[in-house]
């Protein structure tokens, strides 16, 4: 058994906005307002093109035109931050879950996200569930969206929403999505946030094990208390991002067979159609 550290359910609210303030178009400004290193790490982020995978610190410069050690610098922050991760085999940065994320925000009529939307929220209906779409990001798993079924439990997330890797269903079908010499590495990294939630190597290659017997990982109350979840994988054709597909909700209802033999099929037959 998996120890670890549960959460109480929350309430199903929807989350506070910030007030709405005053805001200065950049008509209102001149050139004196702007914030020139942060100029340079957007143009960095700009180099990017479709068909762009990867790219080192020196097309980054031959792009922008900024010398390789400031190059080297903005890079190392971007990474910092999320908006780039690092390839340290092939030394060269490839867009973060950050910057994915406002891809799909700014793009949500026409890219992943909104093409998914009719579709997922049809699996949320139903099953009754909560769906929801995430990446890794660093140490956690980033929401990327949500849409909600009909349970009257669940868990309050929304887009920007972060959870632990090694106790939700969602990081566990991302790591039993990685290439055995990945996999040391997250065991390396994150060594004491296992210790920390209770989990042991055993634990984590049985839930790989899991999912190569059954097609998806689970989670069941090992994050929060009373919440149950699946989670499967899946890749974009034109993007090696591992993205990952969860349905959740109240823990009387993650009953065996209803996992097995409804929404577990359902969800696979789901992801494969999005692949396909």
């Amino acid at each position: 058994m998996i120890k670890s550290t549960k959460k109480k359910v929350t309430k199903r609210s929807k989350p506070r906005q910030a007030p709405i303030s005053s805001a200065l178009s950049p008509n209102d400004l001149d050139d004196s307002q702007l914030i020139s290193a942060l100029l340079r790490g957007l143009n960095v982020l700009s180099s990017f093109h479709i068909g762009d995978n990867e790219l080192g610190n020196h097309e980054f410069a031959e792009r922008t035109g900024l010398p390789k050690a400031t190059v080297s610098r903005i890079t190392f922050t971007l990474a910092k931050a999320g908006f780039l991760t690092f390839d340290q085999r092939q030394r060269v940065y490839r867009l973060g879950p950050k910057a994915l994320n406002l891809g799909f925000i700014a793009r949500a009529d026409n890219d992943l996200r909104g093409n998914m939307r009719p579709l997922m929220q049809r699996l949320a209906d139903e099953t009754g569930l909560n769906v929801g779409l995430g990446v890794r990001d660093k140490d956690a798993m980033l929401y990327l969206d949500t849409w909600e079924g009909t349970a009257l439990v669940g868990l309050k997330v929304y887009p920007g929403f972060r959870m632990p890797i090694f106790t939700t269903s969602m990081g566990r079908a991302y790591l039993a999505a990685l290439k055995p010499d990945e996999l040391e590495t997250v065991f390396a990294e994150f060594g004491r946030q296992m210790r920390d939630t209770g989990v042991r190597r055993e634990d984590v290659l049985e839930q790989i094990e899991h999912a190569r017997r059954f097609g998806f990982v689970r989670s069941i109350g090992d994050w929060v208390e009373d919440i149950g979840a699946i989670a499967v994988t899946f890749r974009r054709p034109d993007r090696k991002q591992i993205y990952i597909l969860s349905l959740g909700g109240p823990i009387y209802r993650m009953t065996d067979p209803f996992i097995y033999n409804e929404i577990g099929p359902k969800l696979i037959s789901f992801r494969d159609q999005l692949e396909a």
